[in-house]
């Protein structure tokens, strides 16, 4: 899976498009670790997610805009 497939998997869940329940195995996917468990240098929140196949994405999450008032 390359980048642009594995984002558009990752809109289709979190766009809902997809029941997820205990039984629910993404296609390929390992494991995903937060960065702090991971051991990444960094200060930003994230995630690592481990392929079947070995390969590894990394997800920072930043916040763009607060909650509208």
């Amino acid at each position: 899976m390359n980048e642009h497939g594995f984002a558009a998997c990752l809109a289709t869940i979190l766009n809902g498009e997809v029941d997820i329940d205990e039984s629910f195995d993404p296609d390929g996917i390992h494991r995903a670790v937060p960065y702090d468990e991971a051991g990444m240098l960094t200060r930003n929140a994230g995630l690592v997610v481990v392929m079947d196949d070995g390969s590894e994405f990394q997800l920072t999450v930043v916040r763009s805009r607060g909650p509208r008032k």
